[in-house]
């Protein structure tokens, strides 16, 4: 982090736990250099016990603020000005005091070499133990080593970038010993997973964090396997590692109904999934049709499927009809039907 974002950082919880006004910059000059000095006094304490290390270079764009495009999105309406101060967005709040600042710290990160501080390995594991005392979440590279291959599978899928997840994913299955055997561990756990949207994610990982193009050879032979060709087709073909002139037409047929199966998962209910199928337009109604007559293997899921589609593409007009009859008026000056 650069000195001035962090400095200004502490300046900013000044402003919002003593509610300071725009004469602030002025009248309370004394007191943001009192803090500049502490901060100082509490990085030398660092740096001495090995915590920290500091150097001098240019300031990593991730620092200079957060880009919003010119028609949004609008930011939180309660939230506190000084956070949009701090991550660059004051202008969104309507703040001449705060933009001008937010303009000074940018000239100022930009204008050329600054100081730069950094957490060592030491520092590092202090921070995680802290933010584990307070119940956060601390993923450790390694850590997972011996966790079941489902919770691996998740856990890298949602809370690891892609260079960790390698690292963790060759941890694990070196722990396992005989290579072959854990990947069907592995690929066993995507196949049991109940939902389709999460298997999809896990063999995604997968895919993507194994070594030397093995996860793209892995879901090639899965295009053989009843339960996982689906998910695996899928997969292959948003990657564009698999054309559609070489899948056959029934894994054409296979990845439609995997699709239409995950859209109605992510509707979340009935209500939601019928919406989303009529969302599709006319023409779903042909796709659900070849979907049903793929060889999926999750044929309740089919049927769930059939179900409400046929609720969902139902004419309107029938519905509008049945309705005018149920609500037909039955008083006095309804005219009697002749026999």
């Amino acid at each position: 982090m650069p000195w001035p974002r962090l400095r200004d950082s502490v300046r900013l919880a000044y402003r919002a736990r003593f509610q300071l006004d725009e004469g602030s910059d002025l009248r309370h000059r004394m007191w943001f250099e009192h803090a500049d000095r502490d901060l100082r006094t509490v990085l030398d304490v660092l740096d001495d016990l090995g915590a920290i290390e500091r150097d001098q270079g240019m300031a990593d764009p991730v620092f200079l603020g957060v880009d919003l495009p010119d028609a949004g999105p609008e930011l939180p309406a309660d939230m506190p000005p000084e956070l949009a101060e701090l991550l660059g967005v004051a202008g969104a709040a309507a703040d001449p005091a705060a933009q001008e600042r937010a303009d000074a710290r940018r000239a100022e990160l930009t204008a050329g070499p600054v100081e730069l501080i950094r957490l060592t390995g030491l520092g590092t594991r202090a921070v995680r133990q802290r933010l584990l005392a307070v119940g956060r979440d601390a993923p450790l590279v390694g850590e997972l080593a011996q966790a079941p291959a489902a919770g691996l599978l998740g856990a890298l899928a949602e809370d690891y970038d892609l260079d960790t997840a390698r690292v963790e994913l060759a941890d694990w299955l070196s722990a396992r010993g005989e290579r072959e055997a854990a990947l069907r561990q592995l690929t066993d756990a995507v196949g049991n997973m109940a939902f389709r949207t999460r298997a999809q994610a896990m063999l995604d990982v997968l895919q993507v964090a194994l070594p030397d193009g093995e996860g793209e050879r892995l879901l090639h032979r899965l295009r053989g396997d009843s339960r996982l060709a689906p998910p695996a087709l899928n997969t292959l073909a948003q990657r564009e590692l698999l054309s559609p002139e070489d899948m056959t037409d029934a894994e054409h047929l296979l990845v439609l109904a995997e699709s239409l199966l995950q859209l109605v998962e992510l509707a979340g209910g009935r209500d939601g999934a019928e919406e989303a199928l009529r969302a599709q337009g006319p023409e779903v109604r042909e796709a659900v049709a070849a979907a049903l007559a793929s060889a999926h293997p999750d044929r309740a899921g089919l049927d769930e499927l059939r179900q409400l589609a046929a609720r969902a593409l139902r004419s309107p007009t029938a519905r509008t009809v049945r309705s005018r009859k149920r609500g037909r008026p039955t008083g006095k000056n309804t005219r009697k039907r002749r026999r």
